[in-house]
C-alpha cells in the first residue's frame, strides 16, 4: 500500500499490499508542501524527512490493517500518539 499525493489530492493506491508503505509525491515536491497537503486532507504530516499517515485513513482504505498497524508499532514506526504511522517519500 501507498499514499499518492499530487497537486493537493491524497489517495490510498494497492491497498491490499501491505508490505510496502510510502508516500509517492512528484519529484519538486517540499516536504513542506507535503505537509501542508497531507493536514488539508487530513490525512497526516511531515516531520523531519518522513510522512506520518493517520491509521484511521488507512483503515478506510483497506479491510484488515492490524497486522500492518502492529507490525509498524513494534519496530517504533508509529508516533507518540499511536495514531499515525511513518511511512518514506518516495519522491517520482
Amino acid at each position: 500500500m501507498y499514499i499518492a499525493v499530487e497537486e493537493g489530492r491524497v489517495s490510498v493506491e494497492d491497498a491490499r499490499n501491505s508490505r510496502d508503505f510510502h508516500v509517492e509525491v512528484p519529484s519538486d515536491m517540499t516536504e513542506r508542501e507535503l505537509d501542508e497537503v497531507l493536514r488539508a486532507q487530513d490525512f497526516g504530516y511531515v516531520r523531519g524527512a518522513r510522512a506520518f499517515i493517520l491509521t484511521r485513513r488507512i483503515e478506510y482504505a483497506a479491510e484488515d490493517v492490524t497486522a500492518m498497524v502492529d507490525y509498524a508499532s513494534s519496530k517504533g514506526w508509529i508516533d507518540e500518539d499511536g495514531k499515525a504511522l511513518q511511512a518514506h517519500i518516495v519522491r517520482r
